[in-house]
């Protein structure tokens, strides 16, 4: 995890205060797996347990704004978080849910796959491909939507 010191850095270089909660919340969106913000609700140190989860998502809502965030979802589901990376794309797992980070190589493809409405105004591409991971294949990922919290899946 990131040092206080460099994230307190980082969010004033993206116009925003070094709160303790966004400090916090910060380091952990990026020591976890695309959490969702209940996930980093329960994840807190001792000390930022008292933040409540409408704060957990308006300081989500800034981080996304200004671009240290990225927010992943398929409409309807829970909405998932991750640091901002370089641009990538995401395999989701539909049977245990685990979202895998693929790289974007494909971007040049898509964009010349379909024309655009005329005067559209192209600002990114997100793509999830769907599909069972090798563990819920083989049967051993527990499948009950119990995540593991851990590194970045890539």
């Amino acid at each position: 995890m990131q040092d206080r010191e460099s994230i307190a850095r980082e969010l004033a270089e993206h116009g925003l205060r070094a709160t303790r909660q966004r400090i916090a919340l910060l380091g952990l969106l990026r020591a976890l797996d695309h959490p969702t913000a209940i996930e980093l609700h329960q994840h807190l140190a001792p000390e930022d347990r008292g933040m409540s989860r409408k704060t957990v998502y308006e300081v989500l809502s800034s981080f996304v704004r200004v671009g240290l965030a990225a927010c992943v979802t398929e409409g309807g589901e829970p909405y998932r978080y991750e640091g901002a990376d370089d641009p990538h794309y995401h395999a989701r797992c539909r049977e245990c849910d685990r979202l895998f980070d693929l790289p974007s190589t494909a971007e040049p493809h898509i964009r010349d796959l379909t024309k655009l409405p005329s005067g559209f105004r192209l600002e990114g591409i997100a793509v999830t491909l769907l599909g069972t991971c090798s563990s819920c294949r083989r049967g051993t990922r527990n499948r009950s939507r119990t995540r593991q919290v851990t590194g970045r899946a890539i």
